[in-house]
């Protein structure tokens, strides 16, 4: 089994990654950690890579992502959503997409986790990529897994998975391809081919 952490609207990689196994482990118990992409996302607007992030509640340091809650106080959810608007909406299939990424913001969810969760089935199912997963149940350490890609995806600017090549796509701003945003960049550019991208993504995969 490999086992994945589990992301806000995760990267181009980590889809890449997950479409190379028949199953996967989405882990429940991982400490929450700031500055990772357990609340936040990167999305491309005319002038820069843009991040957005959920707020949460305040918490004990080492407080595993299961347990972290979803601050309902300010105004990101109509934030967020109009971040997306303003990036998205004249992408080829963004329509067509919507209402299933609009339910995000109009709903509420106290944990971070479920939120995190039902973002992830709507992706898959929306885009019918065949990845299946099930829920760990406590932490385990790294050798318990066949491949580890809890800290695979690290948020520092310009970092990619040396095992990820992306497949350049034409995106909605600028001639400059910007590489691994999160994985609605691609299903709203590029609907029903996101399958396809995300396999050629892998390095050593055929071009």
């Amino acid at each position: 089994m490999k086992i994945f952490p589990v992301y806000y609207f995760p990267s181009v990689s980590w889809f890449a990654a997950a479409l190379q196994a028949e199953t996967i482990v989405l882990e429940k118990w991982q400490y929450y950690r700031k500055q990772h992409f357990f609340n936040r996302m990167e999305i491309k607007t005319p002038d820069k890579v843009l991040r957005l992030s959920v707020p949460v509640k305040k918490a004990a340091e080492h407080t595993p992502i299961a347990l972290r809650e979803i601050s309902q106080a300010g105004t990101w959810r109509p934030d967020h959503w109009k971040s997306i608007e303003s990036a998205l909406r004249s992408s080829p299939y963004f329509e067509f997409f919507e209402d299933r990424i609009a339910q995000f913001y109009e709903g509420e969810w106290d944990s971070l986790f479920d939120y995190n969760l039902a973002i992830l089935t709507m992706v898959r199912d929306s885009l019918r990529l065949p990845i299946t997963w099930t829920i760990s149940e406590k932490y385990l350490d790294t050798e318990h897994y066949e491949a580890d890609y809890r800290e695979a995806f690290d948020p520092k600017d310009g970092f990619m998975p040396e095992w990820f090549q992306p497949k350049s796509y034409l995106q909605v701003f600028g001639e400059v391809f910007s590489p691994d945003l999160s994985i609605l960049d691609l299903m709203c550019n590029k609907g029903p081919e996101t399958e396809r991208i995300l396999r050629e993504s892998i390095r050593g995969s055929e071009k």
